[in-house]
């Protein structure tokens, strides 16, 4: 298995990097697919020293993409936009259209795995959810980021079982770890400011996984005959409520816990309405308000219960750091880069 090439999109993100780095250190083959250089020469001077072949390609690029997977055994395609305020129609063209462009790729350049990383809110909606299955529908909830991930999903596995390229998609819920920045520094930012509130009390299950338990259980995928035309939820696999969540992560980093309880029936309003002036406002203004829109209160006040009894009967997803070691291990990270900003930080002048 060691001997296998396996080519990396999104290699700058959360998931991609985390990855990147866990293969080569386990002496795979592994090609980092990154959009641009410029922004991320630390981390590719990372991967250069564990002697990772960096690749520049855009997905909306098929012919870059081709060059990428050249030789590859198998793809993960782990790029895409999360922004939950971001233009919806730039969502769909990298998400859905971009997903397409790498699998066209893929297949071209005669790859035999293709795994998608997709997400457990192709299954979520808006409503509560209890030990919800594979089996579950896909479902589209109005959300940008959600409905591109029940159309990336839905095209990856229409390849399944056609005779050609072997597809597998993997559902993580939130994923967290160092260098997480699409859902964590908002919450952590609403609870240091007072601004966050338990829903209904907090009660509710949540549906997070750390980023090394994610590349453990796509190394299991890796060109599993199990694994082959089916799909996966992923979690940690712990019920773990909203309030232990902002517990946690307050105790970590030293803020007060949040006390403020909120009626879900509120939030929910609140939600939506915002959610739905949010478009028309300039950029800069939905940024401020991205800590209440739709995909904050699916983190925040919707029950996310779901079964990765699959993954684990058929990846042998059993070898699982618990939730507070991740949790505790991705705060710290948090706090060294907040220090490091600050030492850095130049003194401020004053003229004389």
């Amino acid at each position: 298995m060691k001997d296998l090439r396996i080519a990396v999109t999104g290699a700058s993100g959360l998931v991609g990097s985390h990855l990147v780095e866990y293969l080569a250190a386990k002496d795979y083959q592994v090609v980092a697919v990154v959009r641009s250089s410029v922004k991320s020469e630390a981390l590719l001077n990372r991967f250069r020293s564990l002697k990772v072949q960096v690749v520049e390609a855009n997905v909306s690029d098929p012919a870059l993409l081709k060059q990428g997977f050249k030789g590859a055994d198998v793809v993960v395609h782990a790029a895409g936009v999360v922004d939950p305020y971001g233009s919806r129609r730039t969502i769909f063209e990298i998400n859905v259209e971009g997903t397409r462009n790498c699998l066209t790729a893929a297949k071209a350049e005669a790859v035999k795995q293709f795994i998608y990383i997709s997400s457990l809110s192709v299954i979520t909606g808006q409503n509560d959810q209890y030990d919800v299955t594979e089996q579950a529908a896909l479902r589209k909830c109005g959300e940008a980021y959600a409905d591109s991930k029940v159309e990336a999903e839905s095209l990856v596995m229409a390849e399944a079982g056609h005779g050609g390229i072997a597809v597998t998609a993997l559902r993580p819920g939130f994923i967290y770890g160092p260098r997480e920045h699409a859902w964590m520094p908002r919450l952590i930012n609403s609870i240091a400011s007072g601004k966050a509130a338990l829903i209904d009390g907090g009660t509710k299950e949540t549906n997070v996984i750390y980023v090394e338990n994610l590349n453990r259980a796509i190394e299991a995928a890796l060109m599993n005959v199990k694994a082959y035309g089916q799909v996966f939820n992923l979690t940690d696999g712990e019920i773990v409520s909203k309030k232990q969540l902002f517990d946690a992560i307050a105790d970590g980093l030293n803020l007060p816990r949040v006390k403020r309880v909120v009626p879900g029936f509120v939030a929910r309003t609140f939600c939506e309405l915002l959610s739905s002036v949010a478009p028309i406002l300039p950029p800069d203004k939905q940024r401020a308000l991205a800590r209440y829109s739709r995909a904050a209160f699916r983190l925040a006040g919707v029950n996310q219960g779901f079964s990765i009894a699959k993954a684990v009967n058929e990846l042998n997803y059993v070898d699982r750091i618990p939730f507070a070691e991740g949790m505790a291990s991705t705060l710290a990270s948090f706090k060294a880069a907040d220090q490091e900003v600050s030492q850095n930080r130049p003194l401020s002048s004053t003229k004389r």
